[in-house]
């Protein structure tokens, strides 16, 4: 049966002396007497009364485990008291005690080990909850042990290169994400909306948002899947933060040449450098095995002002840049894809490119126009992937390329604005195409996995939808009406031989009712010859 033991502290009071007062543990009731008898002692009334703020509910069984819960006052104990045995009586046992000994602290943890080696963005979460376990005062956990020891992690994650820990934090530290130490149960929306109002002055409300996920996703698999029991779920009501953060960039005027120039530029001095670190392969040598770091850069700095000119005279240009540059405007492939593609993957004769997986985890086949194809079988299959780029050194070349092109500040184009700008051109060149493009065809062709992504994109539909809607209701009367007479349409069945004998042998009544159909001005032309087509094309 549960028991309830009141474990709220004793406080003494003197009226309208706030400096007096005190208060004392559960335990202290001797304490708290003596001073109660000291203040009558200097001829004060002092007043002892018992705080309603903490009640322990003890439930003890020989068939299940003990629980200890915890109530912030007399009615709340009771509720849990009464809920617990009625529970009991039908045979039900749900350990509430454990929401209430573990933290959300030690959730994160478990979920870091257990759940985040098998997502794709393993270290981007990782890194996040390391970050509040270090704010909160709390050990960071090691990642690639955590990789290491999982039985089934992600095969990116699994061939992945963990980065080094270097101890710096790259973020901006959070003071409220120490409410992290809480006990699950004791965890409601205020201590995750107090969290999200610091870090909106921090950063973008977007990220804030995907934080927030996390929090999500550890509270419902403690709840679902672990079966940590709480009142109720602590995301519950949780207000996330409003934000607006689609980009509607689109290439204007010449952009598109000045961006491909600048491609071509930055593949130039790619390409020299590769023929250069050729022609230095033996200085390269000697450099390393210099016994002073001063000794190794004369080496180095020696050598490239000797092979440069050479470089610069011998170098083979690889367009690999420009070929990702215009593989991005003709796929509308994610960045992702595109650096992950493998030569194993393409089909230049069946003009198809192969994505086993992509970001909503479904393979898909991205489709080849035949200028892309040409520029592809330039470029050289050194390796497995058909763009050998790093996150980093594409990163860094893009910014050297927008820097060229005059793409930057308030005309700062993204990469991912490359995948709009496709897709957009798709949905324009609908318009153009017999029968066009609807959001289905959109996507199949951007791979998006929910048809409402692509809602930005109808206008851009709106002028083949309306040429299909005139061939769908294209109107099958071999005449139309124009200035108060029927005239025949371009095409008619019906001959000029037909339409004279018709004339001949219409009754002289039913000419003139048509003739009473007829405005002022048709009365004044006497060579209109009036047909009945409405019997004719019957």
């Amino acid at each position: 049966m549960a028991s309830i033991e009141n474990r709220s502290q004793y406080q003494v009071t003197v009226k309208h002396r706030d400096d007096l007062k005190q208060a004392f543990a559960h335990s202290a009731k001797k304490k708290a007497d003596a001073y109660v008898e000291s203040l009558k002692g200097q001829g004060l009334k002092p007043k002892l009364s018992r705080l309603d703020d903490y009640y322990v509910v003890r439930v003890r069984s020989v068939s299940n485990k003990n629980q200890t819960l915890v109530a912030h006052s007399e009615a709340e104990a009771y509720d849990i008291k009464h809920r617990l045995e009625s529970e009991r009586r039908h045979g039900l046992f749900v350990n509430y005690a454990q929401a209430h000994q573990i933290t959300l602290a030690a959730l994160l943890v478990r979920y870091l080990h257990e759940e985040v080696p098998r997502h794709k963005s393993f270290e981007v979460e990782a890194y996040k909850i390391n970050a509040w376990l270090e704010d909160a005062g709390l050990q960071r956990q090691d990642l690639a042990g955590i990789v290491a020891s999982h039985p089934n992690p992600h095969p990116a994650v699994a061939r992945a290169k963990l980065r080094k820990p270097t101890g710096a934090r790259m973020g901006q530290s959070s003071e409220t994400s120490k409410f992290i130490r809480k006990s699950f149960a004791e965890i409601v929306p205020d201590d995750f909306t107090d969290f999200i109002d610091e870090r909106c002055q921090a950063v973008e409300p977007s990220t804030v948002d995907r934080e927030i996920d996390i929090f999500s996703a550890v509270c419902n698999i403690a709840i679902d899947t672990w079966r940590i029991h709480v009142a109720k779920n602590p995301m519950d009501g949780v207000r996330r933060p409003r934000y607006y953060n689609e980009r509607d960039r689109r290439l204007k005027g010449d952009e598109e040449g000045r961006l491909l120039g600048a491609a071509r530029e930055e593949d130039r001095e790619q390409s020299i450098d590769r023929r250069l670190e050729a022609l230095m392969a033996a200085e390269r040598q000697e450099a390393n095995d210099a016994l002073t770091v001063y000794r190794r850069k004369q080496v180095i700095k020696s050598a490239r002002q000797l092979h440069m000119q050479e470089a610069e005279d011998t170098f083979h240009h690889v367009p690999l840049l420009e070929t990702f540059v215009q593989f991005q405007l003709m796929t509308a492939a994610r960045r992702s894809e595109t650096l992950t593609l493998t030569w194993s993957n393409v089909d230049l004769e069946g003009q198809t490119a192969y994505l086993p997986e992509t970001k909503n985890g479904r393979a898909r086949k991205l489709p080849l126009r035949s200028a892309l194809v040409e520029m592809l079988r330039q470029l050289p299959r050194t390796g497995e992937l058909v763009f050998p780029i790093g996150v980093d050194g594409l990163r860094k070349a893009w910014q050297r390329m927008c820097q060229q092109a005059g793409l930057t500040d308030g005309n700062e184009l993204r990469i991912h604005d490359l995948r709009h700008e496709a897709i957009s051109r798709v949905a324009e060149a609908g318009s153009n195409t017999p029968g066009g493009f609807s959001l289905v065809d959109l996507q199949h062709f951007s791979g998006h996995r929910d048809v409402r992504m692509l809602l930005r994109y109808a206008h851009l539909c709106t002028q083949s939808l309306a040429k299909r809607l005139d061939a769908a209701f294209a109107s099958p009367s071999e005449s139309v009406s124009h200035h108060g007479r029927r005239r025949l349409k371009s095409g008619a069945s019906v001959t000029l031989q037909q339409i004279l004998d018709e004339s001949a042998t219409v009754p002289a009544a039913e000419l003139a009712a048509d003739d009473d159909m007829l405005d002022a001005r048709s009365n004044l032309h006497a060579n209109v010859v009036h047909v009945n087509f409405a019997r004719k094309t019957a």
